[in-house]
């Protein structure tokens, strides 16, 4: 029964494209032994799935643009999915598919489900944490990205045994952002800079609350002491127009720059001089923050989620949110660094993602934990 055939299935909202650290951890799982599948609540808007196009099974079961209410056909069809696939370890992301897949399993008689938090404050209402009550006796697996979202599960949801919840830290591709071909010059070329222009950039959906516009007020007093300085934003969202505007209102418009969406994130990183996570609510573990570390951007972030855990005190610089006068004094802190002192963090803070949270790393972790559950199943056959 040792090398009996795991069937594994993912269960998403939605696809959000290519990067996602549980996806790349799954498609390097061994094809022998693990049989997988990826169920996504709707298929709207999708033209091209690359984890289809790797060859895995993939399954939409809608095209609805939003799904704001319990729906009985989505349920079903999620019943039949899982049935005819006989699944061992349903995966759910999120809470709305986490209620899906925990009431499929009891329908379909499956063994295992697994529950992925990705961010903070998932239990924040009465209704939530009754609905979690008796969602999670029938979750078996609870897979917090950090552990302050552990913290925050274990925190606020009632009679939740701590040994029910593990920490799967996320992760990035360690190899794509520590070994960039292009040099910090270079890089700043491609993107309109002279080499002795200082860079500072965040990645990140243009959001409410990301802290976007306190990162451009904070800008604009580092930029009194830095003249020669400018800041950009990787990434879209519906605060894009806002931002541009509070950037005019700054009179520093000419030097706050909107790139959208990049598929050469890599190179973005790479001609930066600081990287900033300006955030102000219910973050879980940044990938972009990881990224940036491992690309050797030194790196500030505010004290929510998961970016104190990665920083430390050791590997950045750590404000509160809200704070733009935090910010440029952090910001201003990593500018006026000596080259010893920027290479020691640049150095630490790749070894720190290196080791803690690179792919490898968060693949023997995942991989574990599906090979744990599925023990617990083959023993529970064993005794019937």
């Amino acid at each position: 029964m040792k090398n009996k055939k795991i069937k594994l299935a993912l269960l998403w909202s939605k696809y959000s494209g290519g990067v996602t650290s549980v996806n790349d951890l799954v498609l390097g799982l061994d094809k022998k032994r693990f049989n997988v599948i990826f169920i996504y609540l709707s298929g709207y808007g999708v033209e091209k799935n690359l984890i289809e196009e790797a060859g895995y099974k993939v399954c939409y079961l809608s095209r609805a643009k939003q799904i704001r209410y319990f729906n009985l056909p989505i349920l079903l069809k999620l019943i039949k999915i899982v049935k005819e696939h006989k699944i061992d370890i349903l995966h759910c992301h999120g809470h709305k598919c986490t209620v899906y897949g925990a009431i499929a399993a009891v329908m379909a008689k499956t063994p295992t489900v697994l529950a992925h938090v990705h961010g903070l404050r998932r239990s924040r209402t009465i209704r939530r944490k009754m609905l979690n009550y008796l969602l999670f006796k029938r979750i078996n697996r609870i897979l917090p990205v950090c552990e302050s979202v552990r913290d925050d599960v274990l925190n606020n949801n009632w009679r939740l045994s701590p040994s029910k919840v593990t920490t799967l830290d996320n992760s990035v591709d360690f190899k794509r952002f520590s070994t960039i071909e292009i040099d910090k010059n270079t890089a700043k070329q491609k993107l309109g800079f002279k080499a002795d222009e200082y860079v500072v950039g965040t990645v990140a959906r243009l959001g409410p609350f990301k802290g976007q516009d306190y990162l451009i007020n904070a800008f604009y007093k580092f930029r009194k002491k830095f003249d020669n300085s400018h800041l950009i934003f990787a990434g879209e969202g519906p605060v894009r127009e806002n931002l541009e505007n509070l950037a005019d209102e700054f009179g520093i418009a000419d030097r706050v720059h909107f790139l959208g969406m990049r598929g050469d994130i890599e190179y973005v990183f790479r001609a930066l001089d600081c990287f900033v996570l300006p955030s102000t609510d219910s973050e879980g573990l940044p990938r972009a923050l990881l990224e940036a570390m491992a690309a050797g951007v030194p790196c500030v972030g505010t004290r929510v989620g998961g970016t104190p855990d990665v920083l430390g005190k050791r590997y950045g610089f750590v404000v509160e949110p809200k704070d733009a006068n935090a910010l440029a004094e952090a910001i201003t802190t990593i500018a006026k660094y000596s080259e010893e002192q920027r290479k020691k963090l640049i150095a630490d803070s790749i070894e720190r993602v290196r080791q803690k949270y690179s792919h490898e790393v968060a693949f023997e972790n995942l991989k574990n934990i599906y090979l744990e559950m599925f023990d617990v199943i083959e023993q529970k056959n064993a005794k019937v």
